[in-house]
C-alpha cells in the first residue's frame, strides 16, 4: 500500500487539463507514488472516465460530498464568481484523502509535468512541515526590485498530513477573510504559514510567464496560471508543443474530448494579440538574463 500520492482536485471546468497532467505526472512519479484526482462535482462520463484513468494506473475519486462536508462551515456565499469548492479543497485534503497517505503532493490542475518527480517524492516533509515555492509576483518582485519576498503560490504543495495547516487556513479565510488579500486559499495559507513552510525550487512549480527564460530540462512541473490556457492554443511565451499534448489527449478517446472546454473565437483573437505583444515587447524591451533566472528559480534549493 502506498503512503505518498500525487493528487488533484477538479471540477467540471477544469477536469480536462487535470487529466493530462495527471496522466504526465503518472509517467514521470515512482511507482510507489499513487496518482489521485478528487472530483469535486458529479461527472455524467464519470464510470468510463475512471475505467480509462484506471488502465493508465490513475486512480478518480468521487470526493463531491467529502469535500462538502469538510467545507461546509463556509457560507454558500464564498463558492461563487473565481471561489470554487475545487479551489479551496487544498485545505481539507487531510480529511478527504484516503487514510494511507501521509505525503501528499498537490498540484493544481493547470499544470503539466514534463520531468522527474523523484527528488521531490524522496524528500521528506516533516510533520507540521510543507514545501511551496515562491509565486510569481514574489519572483518579479525580486528580479525587478530586489526585495526578498518568500510569499509563495497554492498551485504546488507537498505536506505531512499530520500537523496540515489548512483547517487553520481555512478558519481564518471564513472568519477574516480580508487577511487573505483577495487569494482565497493562498492568502489564508501564506497568512498562517508562519514556521511550517519550506521554501523549494521553483522547478516544482514554475510560472509560465518565465517560459522563455529557462530551459526546459531544469524545470520538473509548469504552471499555466492565469489566462490564457495552453489547451486553448498557442500564445507567447510558450510554443505549440505545449498545446499539441492537449489536442492529442482529445483525439485518444470520445469520453476525454467531451471533457474538453473551449473559448469563445473573440476571447482566442484578444489572447492572441496580447500574444504578439507580449513577444514583441520581450524581443524589443528589456530583458531578463537566463542565467539571473535560472539562480533565483532552480538554483541552490534542498529540493
Amino acid at each position: 500500500m502506498n503512503t505518498q500520492c500525487v493528487v488533484y482536485v477538479a471540477d467540471l471546468q477544469y477536469v480536462f487539463p487535470t487529466i493530462l497532467s495527471a496522466l504526465q505526472a503518472r509517467d514521470h512519479a515512482l511507482p510507489s507514488t499513487d496518482v489521485v484526482i478528487l472530483m469535486s462535482e458529479p461527472l455524467d462520463v464519470f464510470d468510463e472516465l475512471k475505467a480509462l484513468l484506471a488502465d493508465r494506473n490513475v486512480y478518480l475519486i468521487d470526493a463531491e460530498a467529502e469535500l462538502l462536508s469538510a467545507l461546509g462551515e463556509l457560507d454558500a456565499k464564498h463558492f461563487q464568481g473565481r471561489i470554487s469548492v475545487s479551489t479551496m479543497a487544498k485545505l481539507v485534503l487531510d480529511q478527504v484523502l484516503p487514510q494511507q497517505y501521509t505525503q501528499i503532493i498537490y498540484l493544481d490542475g493547470d499544470t503539466q509535468v514534463i520531468g522527474s518527480l523523484a527528488a521531490l517524492e524522496n524528500a521528506y516533509v516533516p510533520a507540521g512541515k510543507f514545501f511551496a515555492a515562491r509565486d510569481y509576483t514574489s519572483i518579479s518582485e525580486m528580479l525587478n526590485n530586489g526585495r526578498e519576498s518568500f510569499y509563495f503560490n497554492a498551485g504546488f504543495l507537498k505536506f505531512n498530513r499530520e500537523g496540515w495547516i489548512g483547517r487553520e487556513a481555512l478558519e481564518v479565510f471564513r472568519t477574516n477573510p480580508a487577511v487573505c488579500d483577495g487569494k482565497h486559499d493562498q492568502g489564508a495559507l501564506n497568512y498562517v504559514c508562519g514556521s511550517s513552510l519550506i521554501l523549494v525550487s521553483n522547478k516544482w512549480n514554475f510560472p509560465k510567464q518565465f517560459l522563455h527564460l529557462a530551459p526546459r530540462e531544469s524545470l520538473a512541473v509548469v504552471h499555466y496560471m492565469a489566462h490564457p490556457k495552453p489547451w486553448h492554443g498557442t500564445f507567447f511565451p510558450w510554443s505549440a508543443a505545449e498545446s499539441r499534448v492537449y489536442r492529442q489527449l482529445r483525439a485518444a478517446d470520445p469520453v476525454f474530448r467531451s471533457l474538453y472546454k473551449g473559448i469563445s473565437l473573440e476571447r482566442w483573437l484578444v489572447y492572441k494579440l496580447r500574444s504578439v505583444r507580449e513577444r514583441l515587447s520581450h524581443e524589443f524591451g528589456g530583458k531578463i538574463s537566463n542565467p539571473r533566472v535560472r539562480g533565483l528559480l532552480v538554483g541552490d534549493y534542498a529540493v
